[in-house]
């Protein structure tokens, strides 16, 4: 493995092995997909008390990033 590959290596077990920085990743991932349903007026559904349950785009909440 050269040293770029191994650079790249080592940066991404960094961020792995800190759960927050993974968590803040997925959470941003999230926000942008929602933030795309909004904008372009598609629901988004989730489920809740065991059944799914569909949100309308102006219902959606996008939840902030430290």
């Amino acid at each position: 493995m050269d040293k770029k590959n191994q650079a790249m290596d080592d940066r991404i077990a960094k961020i792995m092995n800190d759960p927050h920085k993974v968590n803040q990743i997925i959470q941003s991932g999230i926000n942008v997909e929602l933030l795309k349903h909004k904008r372009n007026g598609n629901a988004i559904c989730e489920w809740k008390d065991n059944k799914v349950v569909w949100i309308p785009p102006e219902k959606i909440r996008v939840n902030e990033v430290e």
